[in-house]
């Protein structure tokens, strides 16, 4: 009698199928981080090179000219004072040319006949670690206006993730009971042009450009190399805040809508550590120094605490700033008070420590 012989169909048991799942799973969940860290590398060398484009750029300027460019220059138009942004006087040592014989000068950046060069997206303004301009508050949706009176336009106008850097306040000082610098190097828009009465007050130390007069190289004697030109403020026109990257809904920063905006500058102030606050000192007169009412400067965060004019990036641990010889650095949250604001003041005489 033959028998007859059963064939076993060969294949995974569902333990080892779920076995092999896991296995999957856990390579999956060792890679992934791996990959982000990867990708966020090369978004943060390419905002370094963007950097390294706008330091080249102010350098050219500078050849060209003698001198830094103002952060926010006024031209006398026959309908008045007009105020322009340095991020436009640099279009031509960008590469952006036909942009800039394009611009009217003798209008508002936020006029709506400016839109076809204010609305161009620019890769060099926007870092690629900061969220797409969809993502950021529509000043529209609130409804806000630009200080000129405008609404911004339906299709946003072109991001700017950098400002120039036009000051450390005193706050900076005096919430960690910090020396101030001298205070004949406090801003030196204060100063006339011959001797006489100081009559603006004025609470902020400039750094290598400053917000109404074109800078000399000769002028940052603490030292080029020593001396921070422009920094990161990204995700404007949102407002974010602490280091957990928290975009505040229903408000927008008060400047920087764009790459063409008067207000691509700011002032180091400082905020709390949630970004709620942010620190404001008390403007006076020379020889008096500036000073911090009641409960007005309660921040120690110093960095990527609060995106409204202030050091802001998207980048774990720290920000990107350009220094006035060109260079580019990464700069600590965790750097202290006194060697950040020796690298902001261009003529305070103050030793930069390690960073």
């Amino acid at each position: 009698m033959r028998r007859v012989r059963t064939k076993r169909k060969s294949g995974f048991t569902l333990i080892e199928l779920l076995v092999v799942i896991a296995i999957i799973a856990v390579l999956v969940s060792l890679l992934l981080p791996a990959v982000q860290q990867a990708r966020e590398a090369a978004r943060r060398s390419q905002c370094k090179n963007n950097l390294k484009q706008l330091g080249l750029a102010l350098m050219n300027y500078e050849s060209s000219y003698n001198v830094l460019p103002m952060e926010k220059i006024t031209f006398t138009t026959g309908a008045g004072k007009v105020d322009q942004t340095w991020t436009l006087m640099v279009l031509p040592f960008i590469d952006q040319q036909p942009l800039y014989n394009q611009y009217n000068f003798s209008v508002m950046w936020a006029d709506p006949t400016q839109y076809p060069v204010t609305t161009a997206r620019l890769s060099v303004w926007a870092c690629p670690s900061a969220p797409p301009i969809q993502d950021r508050t529509d000043p529209n949706s609130i409804p806000a206006f630009n200080p000129a009176g405008f609404p911004a336009p339906p299709q946003g106008y072109g991001a700017c993730d950098y400002m120039a850097l036009s000051g450390v306040r005193a706050s900076l000082y005096l919430v960690y009971g910090l020396p101030m610098p001298p205070i004949l190097s406090l801003s030196v828009v204060n100063v006339s042009a011959t001797p006489g009465p100081i009559s603006q007050k004025e609470n902020r130390w400039p750094c290598a450009m400053h917000s109404t007069k074109e800078t000399k190289i000769s002028e940052i004697t603490d030292g080029t190399s020593n001396t921070m030109m422009i920094a990161e403020d990204a995700g404007r026109p949102g407002v974010w805040r602490s280091k957990r990257r928290i975009q505040t809904p229903g408000i927008v920063t008060s400047d920087g809508w764009g790459w063409a905006d008067t207000g691509n500058s700011g002032a180091i102030d400082g905020a709390t550590d949630d970004g709620t606050i942010v620190n404001s000192s008390s403007k006076a007169t020379p020889p008096a120094y500036p000073t911090c009412a009641a409960g007005a400067c309660p921040g120690t965060c110093l960095i990527n605490c609060n995106s409204d004019s202030e050091i802001y990036s998207f980048h774990i641990g720290g920000a990107q700033t350009v220094f006035a010889d060109g260079s580019v650095h990464f700069i600590s949250e965790n750097i202290s008070a006194a060697t950040l604001g020796a690298l902001l003041t261009r003529n305070g005489g103050d030793i930069v420590g390690e960073y």
